[in-house]
């Protein structure tokens, strides 16, 4: 399958030439506009020229709104261009899959067409589905919309999310729509990571995983997309919605037993199932809200620095989190977001030092031993990285607190609780540097390529020093 985000947006330079092609503005970019005729032909013959060059391509899935510039209507703001503004936006969306799907037909390719929801707008959904081709497939994300409450906090899914159970009811009333017009139906899950920590190969809440693949066969659904950029290392998570989805249709506990039986024998098979129902439970504590899951520190964990003094800077989306706590925490109290990570952090270590325990001395084949390992290494990077995230933001709120503090005895009281969490800070960059120097697979996502190798830990320990001998003066 082609992802397509079809047609790029242009530099305006571009259009001097070409006005009659122009859309809507952003910045220093406008839209090739998808109502122009020339633009038309160009998408199909596009798409007809890559099924020619490939003609065992399985098919298209698209993304119509949202992520980059594409057609008018693509970034919600249609109202800028003279001619889609004039039209309804689900019709400008729906015509890039007729056009794509006419391209497909002007060959003799078999390639499939799969519309996803991805950036619709609600109130735009219904009148898109009843426009597309009815050959072509609609995929929604099946987690958006869900309402959820973590630490007493009211927050809903908007983005993927394995702490929460899917399918929500925005994609439980797009399927209705497109089963009423005749369509396909996908859902769009993660099956192994979302941005609630990406740099590991897969989040082992396998039962979590297990019991939403549970509810998606249940709907009777044509297929899954399993992944994105992130998330695509073979998995015990993708292994058991292959089973959740066979035609013996297990049970969440059959599928979870059979799964850990063929990575890791009879012996073991019971021990690391109760192993993936307590990471579940204590990953479902997750304070979720986009911008934790956009601007928190979870994605580089252990390796980011930590500063004596605010340095004003906010933080970059899944990238460099600084000590912009307000933009970790999103809708959380501080406190309460510190202590939904330290819930997981106890949860998974807990939970990955029980299986440590009942796995010792047992005989495996070297496979299963590999196995096993990454296994565990996973789940104490999990744990390594949540109780990272809780020592970052407990040494900012101490540090803001020590720079306000005029009275001697509070500010005593303040550093002997910064030297804890440093301390501790230290400890897990230790040991996140012990594990990752002899597994490569930790830290990397295929996006960001590594979030941090073990010389950004090292160092790590090296800021973590200096400041303990700042603050021990």
């Amino acid at each position: 399958y082609l992802y397509l985000n079809e047609p790029r947006s242009m530099p305006l330079s571009f259009f001097e030439d070409h006005p009659e092609l122009k859309g809507v503005v952003e910045g220093d970019y406008a839209a090739v506009c998808t109502s122009a005729t020339p633009v038309q032909e160009y998408l199909k013959d596009a798409v007809a020229y890559v099924c020619r060059q490939v003609p065992d391509i399985a098919g298209f899935f698209t993304i119509t709104a949202s992520e980059n510039l594409t057609n008018c209507w693509s970034h919600h703001r249609g109202e800028g261009c003279p001619r889609c503004s004039k039209r309804d936006p689900a019709e400008v969306i729906a015509e890039v899959g007729q056009l794509i799907q006419a391209g497909i037909d002007s060959t003799s390719s078999e390639a499939r067409l799969i519309s996803w929801d991805w950036g619709w707008k609600d109130e735009w959904a219904k009148g898109i589905i009843e426009r597309l081709p009815k050959k072509a497939a609609h995929m929604s994300v099946s987690e958006w919309s869900i309402p959820i409450k973590r630490g007493g906090v009211d927050s809903v899914v908007g983005e993927y999310s394995i702490s929460t159970i899917g399918p929500g009811p925005r994609a439980t009333r797009h399927w209705g729509y497109a089963q009423d017009a005749g369509l396909e139906t996908f859902a769009k899950i993660q099956g192994n990571n979302t941005w609630e920590i990406s740099s590991i190969p897969y989040i082992p809440a396998v039962e979590n995983v297990a019991r939403h693949a549970e509810n998606l066969r249940d709907l009777d659904l044509d297929g899954m997309m399993l992944g994105w950029t992130l998330g695509g290392h073979p998995s015990p998570n993708f292994e058991v919605i292959a089973r959740m989805g066979s035609a013996e249709h297990p049970s969440v506990e059959e599928a979870m037993n059979e799964t850990a039986i063929d990575r890791y024998g009879e012996a073991l098979a019971g021990s690391v199932v109760e192993a993936w129902k307590a990471y579940s439970a204590a990953f479902s504590e997750y304070p979720y809200h986009i911008g934790v899951m956009y601007n928190g520190p979870q994605q580089m964990g252990p390796a980011n620095p930590l500063w004596e003094k605010p340095t004003g800077y906010s933080s970059s989306m899944v990238g460099f989190p600084y000590d912009d706590l307000n933009s970790w925490r999103a809708v959380y109290p501080v406190d309460v977001f510190i202590g939904q990570f330290q819930k997981m952090a106890d949860g998974f270590r807990e939970a990955q030092s029980r299986l440590k325990e009942l796995t010792a001395g047992v005989e495996l084949t070297a496979n299963q031993a590999k196995k096993l390992q990454l296994e565990l290494d996973t789940a104490e990077v999990c744990s390594l990285h949540f109780q990272s995230v809780a020592n970052q933001s407990r040494f900012v709120q101490l540090r803001d607190r020590l720079l306000s503090s005029s009275e001697a005895k509070e500010q005593s009281k303040i550093i002997s609780e910064i030297l804890k969490v440093l301390e501790s800070e230290k400890q897990v960059a230790i040991r996140l540097h012990e594990i990752q120097s002899r597994e490569s697979r930790f830290g990397f996502e295929a996006t960001n390529h590594y979030f941090y190798i073990p010389i950004d830990l090292a160092e790590k320990v090296l800021n973590v020093v200096d400041l303990i001998g700042k603050y021990s003066r």
